[in-house]
C-alpha cells in the first residue's frame, strides 16, 4: 500500500493530513445512515451541516483574521465549490444513506483518484496515456461487479440508490480539477471553506423550505442529532484540510485518500452497523486498487 504513494520529506505533512482526512471523512457515510434512518428529512440534514460548518469556519476565519473576501469572482467560487464540494454530493449521499449499506457507500472513495484523471483530461491539464485508460476500465469493472451481480447486495434493489451515492465521488473528482484550476494562489483554506459552506446553504435552504422538509433541533438529543453536530464538525475541518492539501500537493495527490477512506470507511459501517462484505464487493475493492495504481502510474515524476 505504501509503495501505491511515494512520501518525501516535503511530503509528510500533506501525506499525515491525508490519513487525517480519510479516516474521519469516511466516517460521514455511517453517521450518515444513522441521522436518516432516525428520521432527519434529507435537505434539512445538508442545510444544517453546510450552515454548522459555515458558522464554525467563519469564527475561525474571525479568530485568524482571514475573513473571506467579497469579490465577485471570489463569490463565483464560492458558489461553484459550494454546489460540487458540497450541496450537491451531500444530497446524494443523503437520499442513498438509509437504503444502501453505508460500506457499500464508502467504495465510492476509490473512485475519486481514477475520475479526477479524467477530468484533468478533459480540461486538458494532462494527457490520455493507455496505463491509465486501462485502470478507468478497471476502475468501471469494479463499480459494475458491486452494481451487477444480484448477491453483491443485500437486495438487488439497492443498485440504483448506491449508483446514486456513487454520484458524489463523481462530483467531488470535478470538484477537484476545479480547486486546482480556478483558486487564486492568495485564497486561504479556511476563508475559502466558509464560503463554501456559506453558499451551500443557501442552495439548500429554499431546496429544503420548497420541499417542506425543515427540520430543527429540540428537546431531546437522539442519536441521529449527535450524527448531524458530528458530520458538521467532520466536514468543516475536512474541507479547510482537503484545500491545505490540494494547495501543497495538487488534486491527484488529495484525491488518493480514497485507497485508505475505502477500507477504513468499511471498518466504520463494520464497528456501527455490524455489515460484512461481500466476496463482490472485496472482489470489486482489489479490482479498483489495481485500476487506482495503473491511474496514478506515470512516465515521469512531474506528470500528474
Amino acid at each position: 500500500m505504501m509503495k501505491l504513494i511515494k512520501v518525501n520529506k516535503s511530503q509528510l505533512l500533506p501525506f499525515a493530513l491525508l490519513l487525517f482526512a480519510a479516516v474521519t471523512f469516511s466516517l460521514t457515510f455511517s453517521l450518515n445512515r444513522i441521522a436518516l434512518t432516525e428520521g432527519i428529512p434529507v435537505f434539512a440534514f445538508v442545510f444544517w451541516q453546510c450552515l454548522g460548518a459555515a458558522l464554525l469556519t467563519f469564527a475561525a476565519a474571525a479568530a485568524t483574521r482571514q475573513l473571506p473576501t467579497l469579490g465577485h469572482k471570489s463569490l463565483r467560487l464560492y458558489l461553484l465549490f459550494g454546489a460540487l464540494t458540497t450541496a450537491v454530493p451531500m444530497i446524494l449521499f443523503a437520499f442513498a444513506a438509509p437504503r444502501v449499506p453505508a460500506g457499500a457507500i464508502s467504495l465510492g472513495l476509490a473512485l475519486p483518484p481514477i475520475l479526477t484523471y479524467v477530468f484533468a483530461v478533459l480540461f486538458r491539464i494532462d494527457h490520455v496515456r493507455l496505463l491509465r485508460i486501462t485502470g478507468i476500465l478497471l476502475g468501471l469493472a469494479g463499480v459494475l461487479l458491486v452494481l451487477l451481480p444480484e448477491q453483491s447486495l443485500p437486495e438487488p434493489g439497492m443498485a440504483p440508490w448506491l449508483l446514486v451515492g456513487f454520484g458524489g465521488p463523481l462530483c467531488y473528482s470535478l470538484s477537484n480539477v476545479c480547486i486546482a484550476v480556478f483558486r487564486p494562489p492568495e485564497m486561504r483554506a479556511i476563508p475559502l471553506t466558509c464560503g463554501v459552506f456559506t453558499c451551500a446553504s443557501l442552495i439548500s435552504l429554499p431546496v429544503m423550505l420548497v420541499t417542506e422538509n425543515w427540520w430543527f433541533f429540540d428537546y431531546t438529543m437522539t442519536d441521529g442529532d449527535w450524527a448531524l453536530i458530528g458530520n458538521t464538525l467532520i466536514n468543516a475541518v475536512f474541507f479547510v484540510v482537503m484545500f491545505e492539501i490540494i494547495r501543497m500537493a495538487g488534486p491527484v495527490f488529495f484525491s488518493t485518500y480514497g485507497y485508505f477512506g475505502t477500507l477504513i470507511g468499511l471498518g466504520w459501517a463494520a464497528l456501527y452497523f455490524g455489515e460484512v462484505p461481500s466476496p463482490w464487493i472485496w472482489a470489486a475493492i482489489a479490482i479498483l486498487f489495481v485500476g487506482l495504481f495503473l491511474v496514478n502510474r506515470t512516465s515521469k515524476p512531474s506528470s500528474a
